[in-house]
């Protein structure tokens, strides 16, 4: 044999050598690929989690920020509905800013429940439930804990129920005491009288002291906006607004469970008492 013969043959071993590694890397990657892709999982998990996502309701009541109603924190109430009158560099004068611990002492002093119950119902230029009704008790109290212990107080804190216990409890609760969504269209309607002093009216009205909103009957609050159109003003007053003076107007007044045509009616009735006609 040759001195090329002999090459020619270690050249096809090697060759053959490369091919198998090559083929038996190919089939590993291939093993491997499949175990991870979930074809050979665990049926009866996989069973489960698509019986799940068959029974997922629908939708659930939420927030703006997507949490649902019942299972928000008060830090998450505080800086969605609270913030503009309690907030440390708020204007709204008479209402205790958080942190100001001397502000709080002899609202801390009066205990919990008078100060739950305030909250509430309202007291003085405080709309009850901050004007948001779809807050439920043990949010508001939440809240309320969240500026308390953030003020030299300390109040206990209702816990979030355990997951889906709280958003069960909560639905039922609020199903029991909440009218329906007809019946709640039928008590403001396309009413903006009705809606405005029902939501509107703390921060509006022509003797409010909240800064920057413009208050009813006040022409000259009213002239600029009125100028921008009613649709420029529907949007403001349902998705919220920023103004360039800092004023803060919460979606729908803090307020997400009203409809938005309750929106629109509030404006055309403010527009209306205030030097416009929508």
């Amino acid at each position: 044999m040759n001195h090329t013969t002999k090459n020619n043959i270690r050249g096809s071993a090697i060759v053959t050598i490369l091919g198998g590694v090559v083929i038996l890397l190919a089939v590993l990657f291939f093993l491997v690929k499949l175990a991870t892709s979930g074809a050979y999982s665990n049926v009866e998990q996989s069973t489960d989690s698509a019986t799940e996502t068959r029974i997922m309701p629908v939708g659930n009541v939420t927030m703006g920020d997507g949490t649902p109603i019942g299972q928000r924190t008060g830090d998450q109430i505080f800086n969605k509905i609270c913030i503009q009158c309690h907030a440390v560099d708020s204007l709204v004068p008479n209402s205790p800013k958080i942190t100001n611990n001397a502000e709080w002492a002899p609202r801390i002093a009066q205990g919990f429940e008078t100060l739950f119950t305030k909250a509430s119902t309202g007291f003085n230029a405080m709309p009850a439930k901050g004007g948001a009704a779809d807050l439920t008790d043990d949010e508001l109290k939440r809240a309320i804990a969240h500026m308390v212990n953030q003020s030299g107080g300390n109040m206990p804190v209702p816990a979030v129920g355990a997951e889906g216990e709280a958003a069960s409890g909560v639905a039922a609760s609020d199903t029991a005491s909440a009218p329906a969504a007809g019946e709640q269209s039928a008590s403001l309607g396309g009413d903006g009288k009705k809606t405005f002093d029902a939501l509107c009216f703390a921060c509006h009205s022509a003797t409010s002291v909240i800064p920057f909103s413009p208050k009813v009957t006040h022409n000259a609050d009213w002239t600029a906006r009125i100028a921008q159109g009613k649709n420029l003003l529907f949007k403001h007053a349902i998705e919220g607004y920023t103004g360039p003076d800092g004023g803060v107007m919460p979606a729908k007044g803090g307020n997400s469970a009203i409809s938005d045509d309750e929106v629109k009616a509030a404006v055309v009735y403010m527009v209306n008492q205030s030097g416009g006609k929508f």
